[in-house]
């Protein structure tokens, strides 16, 4: 799974990035700091099955932390975006197909207002016109490459709109059912605005990330106002916050829960002053926000689940003797069979059923997995 971070430039992209996965990755204050989107891994957190069963788990693809298992995804940092990109102003195409490889995708906007269009310094900016422009500029492109499609009947249309998009991560059933929708048998201007807000809203779902919540005044008032606007889901949160204590506690200085920290190791008062900075902002917020972020967007947004894969269903272990190794993020709709695949391509060539570890019954192999799901596939 991929998960696109976007949005205008120098709201904290790459802020948010880095604290997400600890990349090394270059952080200024100045538009256009990112220009190859930069990649890593980020971890959505749940609750390992280990004290539920009374064992101790062998974490292998996702680290276990005082029962927690930290289930990783791929994140992508996409360079800035700028009005007129769908022209080709800034960086462009560059930006809007670096973006729609992502399965689903986190805009960063800066809540506070204090910073414009142009990222530059600023005062009361109003970032409902980001949302508006990243909106407006990655379905104008959409639509652009729609309008290069040349087919004779609706069957052949949906093939060559899904052609066209290729790479890009539109499903062709969702095309499909747009064409029945809309009724769209001609490519001419309305029925296309309708289309490609339908393949975006269907295919790319996004949340919004409302950075640097801990400078901005009236929060909630702003939020209020957003939500009000605009039919997504926004989450308060600060990067550079959360930044900081990560970076604290790589460094041994702190241990870190995603609410709290304590701190483990001497300090000098600089370092202190920093934390004392962070601890008022966890009094007051309960967190950074950015957990919530993740969870809200893998778990409610997406409906993605988190499914263990294991050999034996008695002890829960891989062929290898290891309990519960592998956690992996599978789509809403991903069936027995698609976790065949993700564990391997030969397991899903020899794949003959699946076993629900926690009941000892047969899943259905058309049967959508749970979250969660503790599952021994049948080879």
């Amino acid at each position: 799974m991929k998960v696109g971070i976007i949005g205008r430039t120098n709201v904290g992209k790459s802020t948010l990035f880095k604290a997400m996965t600890m990349e090394e990755v270059e952080i200024a204050d100045r538009p256009f700091t990112t220009i190859d989107p930069n990649r890593g891994i980020a971890y959505v957190k749940i609750k390992c099955p280990e004290s539920e069963f009374k064992l101790k788990c062998n974490p292998h693809n996702a680290p276990c932390i005082d029962g927690i298992r930290y289930v990783p995804f791929e994140l992508i940092d996409v360079a800035g975006l700028v009005k007129g990109a769908s022209k080709g102003r800034g960086l462009g195409n560059k930006f809007l197909t670096d973006a729609m490889e992502a399965d689903a995708l986190i805009q960063v906007i800066d809540i506070s207002g204090k910073t414009n269009e142009a990222g530059e310094k600023a005062e009361n900016y109003d970032p409902a016109e980001d949302i508006r422009m990243v909106k407006g500029e990655i379905a104008a492109w959409i639509t652009g490459l729609i309008r290069k499609v040349k087919a004779r009947d609706d069957e052949e249309l949906a093939l060559s709109i899904y052609k066209e998009l290729s790479g890009l991560r539109f499903r062709y059933e969702t095309i499909k059912e747009g064409i029945k929708r809309f009724q769209l048998h001609r490519l001419d201007e309305d029925d296309l605005d309708d289309f490609t807000s339908y393949l975006l809203t269907s295919d790319k779902k996004m949340i919004i990330a409302c950075n640097k919540m801990d400078i901005t005044e009236d929060l909630e008032g702003k939020l209020k106002e957003l939500r009000s606007k605009f039919d997504y889901t926004f989450i308060p949160c600060s990067a550079e916050a959360e930044l900081t204590i990560k970076e604290a506690e790589r460094h041994g200085f702190v241990r870190y829960d995603g609410k709290r920290f304590e701190i483990i190791k001497e300090i000098n008062k600089q370092q202190r002053d920093a934390l004392d900075i962070i601890a008022k902002i966890l009094d007051k917020f309960g967190s950074t926000g950015v957990d919530t972020l993740i969870n809200e967007l893998v778990f409610k947004i997406m409906n993605w689940k988190v499914v263990f894969p294991v050999a034996d269903e008695k002890k829960l272990t891989d062929s290898q003797g290891r309990v519960m190794p592998d956690a992996y993020i599978m789509a809403a709709d991903a069936t027995p069979k698609d976790l065949a695949e993700k564990v391997h391509t030969e397991v899903a060539k020899n794949y003959k059923g699946a076993i629900d570890c926690r009941t000892g019954l047969k899943i259905r192999n058309d049967k959508p997995i749970d979250n969660g799901q503790i599952i021994k596939i049948i080879v």
